[in-house]
Order: C-alpha cells, then structure tokens, then sequence
C-alpha cells in the first residue's frame, strides 16, 4: 500500500468511539478536587498547593489547560475527556467553497511533509462528527473530507457545507504542560489539541512525570512526550497528527500501551514520525507495547541512545521499519514478535523489521520475525556517518542470534554499508565484530533470501562462506540455497 493510500484509509476510517485505554482506571482518591465539566482545571491548579490530587469529573471538558505544580495528581472518572477543540458553526458560500470563522492562533510550525501532505506543519486540525479531516495546503486543492485553513483571514474554509454535522476546530495547544516534577496524570482521553510536532499534547518538561491508563488522540503533534524518569504505561495512543509519544532524558519506561495509526498528517516519516521517537536518552526500555499500522517506523531511538531494552512487544504492520536504532549505542533487543512491518516498500534495505544503522552493541536474540514479501528480516546499516565532535559513527559489535525468522516471499537479511574502498568505515561489517549465528530463516520454494555482508550479496551458503551463520540454518522446501 502506498503511503497516500495508507492515510486515506486512515482517514476514511469512520467516527472514532471513546475507546477505555488498556489499562484499568484507578478511582479518584478521598479528598481529590474535584473539577467539573463546567470548571476551569488551569484556575483550579493554579489555586491549589504542590502534592495537591484532582478528580475530574465525567463527561466533556472543552477548552482546558492545566500547568502542574511539583507533584500534583489528576485523575479521570471513566468518560472524562479534555478536548483542546471547539465547536465551529456560521458556515457561508465562499465561491463554490464554504467558510467559517475560526478566529484560533498557530503555534509552533515544525515539520517536513511527505509529498502531497504540504500542509501537515501547521498544527490546526478539523473534525466533523469526530472524523479528522485531511489539511490542504491551497484552497483550490479541496475535496470532500479536507479543510483549508485560511490564515490571514483566520478562516475554515470546507468543500461542501457540513449539513448540520458537528464541525470542530482545534484551539488550545496543550492539555497539560509544564516543568515541574512528579506529575501523574491517570485514566483521562485528551484529544483535538493544537500542539506543534514533536511536543505531546501532554507535555512533561520536568521530571518523573507518568501518563497512566489514558487515551490520547487526534492531537496536531505528538500524543504525549515526556522527559527524564518518564514513565508512559498501559495507555491507547492513536491518531495523532505526527507521532504517538516521544522523549528524551534518562531513565524513560513505556511499557503496556497500544500505539497505533500515527501520522495521519502525512509527516515525512525519515523525519520524525510514526509511532514512537525517543531521542538523546538513556536507560530506555520499550516492554510489552504493541506498536501497528503506524505511517513510519514502530520503535524507534535515536541520536545518542544509550543503554536501550526492546523486550517482549509486538510490532506490526508499520509503515516503516519495526524497530530501529540509530546513530547509538547498546542496546538488546529480545523476545519481541515484529510481522510485515515496511508496509510503504523502502527501498534498498532499508525498512526492516529490526534495523540498526549507524549503532553499535547490539544484542539481537530471541525475536521472532515474518517479514513481508521482497522485506528485510534484520539488517546493519552502516552509512560512514560523522558524528558530532567528531569521528565517524561505527556500526560494531552487534550480535544477533537464536532469532526465528520466517520469509514470506523474496527477502533479505544481513549487514551492508554504503562506504567506498577510501572511507574509514570500509569493510566494517567483517572488520567491526558484527555477527550473525544461529539463527533460523525459513523461506518459501523458489525465494532465496538475499544474505548481503558489507558489498557481497550472496546466498546462505556464501553467507557461511563469510564467517556468518555456521550454526545457523536455512529451511525451505526445495533443496537449493
């Protein structure tokens, strides 16, 4: 599926539901504030003591805002929705289009767009009867199921009248941001916030924030971001604008969400996009999350990742590749289930179910992987990369082994760089202690799988040839290899 396709699937998906997140809600503690649908949460913060807990009330609360203080507490009862958009009505003919008044201000513009998405920048998002409408960059580009946003006239303009549907239009940047530290925020939806990419509509700038048991949806951004000691557990993020979370700092833990059909803005994935980016951090685990139909990689880290744990989550059907670590270093990588991830068609080998490029020490054990047709199941990706203060980023020391690997038709696996003979990184597949070893391929009758090391694209038996896979073992149902 190509990716336009993929988002107009998405988009086309029909109203979304106010689905329970994965995880129990816990009940309002005795003694909680409590905030009602009709009550301003900021003033209320505002008013309150550090270490003070909020109840907030079921039911639809429009157009909030809080700024935590050191180790305030807000809890939702279960139907409790912060929505950062409001209602828009007043629509009139505007030559063959019709517009409305928005009278809302953009924030931060941030962002590189796939092509035909030129608009996925500007964090402004339509909703009519909850169905996120797609955002052109020119009027004369509309069509059912966009909107254009007319910025010096601070306009919505549609192609058609919405006829009586409710039309919403996002106003409020974030749902929750500020700098403070230990801020829990469990059992809420937050959904329709204006926030710009690579900020969450929850956004913990401070430290040891922990987002439980929620749902976050349909914001401009991210759904949710965190910094140092975050924890991210047992929430449902999906349909975000650009990515389902993203983080940095030390000591991040995701664990037990539902990350799903991210980007529906049409971001450029290779930027910054999908289902989750952590960037300059340190002892991060990603456990037990399943991570599918995302518009870019699954899981991913990078920039000077340290000390990284993917373990025991699912990752499929992704646009891009499964998980991916990049321009980094240690990392093990066990137990996951990653299936047909790629799901845009990469070229060359890039797009795999775990890639690791630019990265070194890398334990890779333990996974099991079906790789779409003409994928790639694990791949080194070394691309004689400079890094910052100097140097070239090696792509050493990495290890996969005792993985299962099932080839659904034509497919690679192995370790490839894209240096000449001159370059620094030149041979360092052979030269840099990569291995691969015992580990299981199966592959269909008549589907090779490519086995590529450095610049030999070879077959299994010159796989074996070069050092790699002497316990290893090729499964197929004819006798060629």
């Amino acid at each position: 599926m190509t990716r336009a396709a993929w988002l107009l699937a998405v988009l086309l998906l029909g109203p979304l539901p106010a689905m329970a997140a994965p995880g129990e809600r816990k009940a309002c503690p005795a003694g909680a504030i409590r905030i009602g649908t009709e009550q301003s949460l900021f003033a209320a913060v505002e008013e309150a003591a550090p270490g003070a807990s909020f109840c907030i009330a079921a039911g639809l609360h429009r157009l909030q805002f809080a700024a935590p203080k050191d180790g305030q507490r807000f809890f939702g009862e279960p139907g409790a929705i912060l929505s950062g958009a409001k209602l828009l009505d007043g629509f009139r003919p505007d030559g063959r289009f019709w517009a409305a008044s928005a009278d809302i201000s953009i924030g931060v513009t941030r962002g590189v767009c796939a092509p035909g998405y030129e608009a996925c920048a500007r964090p402004v998002g339509v909703f009519i009867d909850d169905e996120p409408q797609r955002q052109v960059a020119r009027k004369e580009l509309l069509r059912p199921g966009a909107f254009f946003y007319d910025r010096p006239k601070q306009e919505i303009v549609l192609a058609e009248p919405p006829g009586g549907r409710r039309v919403e239009v996002t106003a409020v940047p974030y749902a929750f941001y500020s700098t403070a530290s230990s801020v829990l925020i469990s059992g809420l939806t937050v959904e329709k916030y204006a926030n710009p990419a690579q900020e969450g509509a929850i956004r913990g700038d401070g430290e040891a924030w922990r987002v439980e048991n929620a749902e976050l949806r349909l914001n401009s951004g991210a759904g949710v971001s965190v910094d140092a000691d975050g924890v991210i557990v047992n929430c449902n993020i999906h349909h975000n604008g650009q990515i389902g979370a993203t983080a940095d700092g030390v000591d991040i833990l995701l664990e037990g969400n539902e990350i799903w059909a991210n980007n529906i803005s049409g971001f450029e994935p290779g930027w910054d996009a999908g289902g989750v980016k952590i960037t300059v951090a340190t002892e991060v685990t990603f456990r037990n999350n399943h991570v599918h139909h995302n518009n870019g990689p699954g899981l991913w880290c990078d920039e000077r990742c340290a000390n990284v744990v993917f373990e025991d989550n699912l990752v499929e059907f992704n646009q891009g590749a499964g998980i991916f670590f990049e321009l980094s270093s240690q990392a093990v990588i066990r137990r996951n289930t990653l299936r047909q991830n790629n799901q845009a068609g990469a070229g060359w080998y890039w797009g795999a179910e775990i890639q690791i490029a630019a990265s070194e020490l890398a334990d890779i054990t333990g996974n099991t992987i079906v790789v779409r047709p003409s994928g790639r199941a694990v791949m080194l990706i070394d691309q004689n990369r400079w890094k910052v203060g100097g140097g070239f980023y090696k792509t050493r020391g990495n290890r996969v082994h005792g993985n299962d690997v099932t080839f659904l038709g034509a497919g690679a696996t192995g370790g490839v760089s894209v240096s000449d003979p001159s370059a620094e990184n030149f041979a360092i597949m052979a030269k840099g202690a990569n291995a691969f070893e015992g580990n299981t391929y199966r592959a269909p009758a008549g589907q090779v799988p490519v086995f590529a090391w450095d610049t030999v694209q070879g077959d299994f038996a010159g796989f074996r040839a070069l050092g790699q896979e002497q316990h290893g073992t090729l499964i197929m149902p004819e006798a060629a290899r």
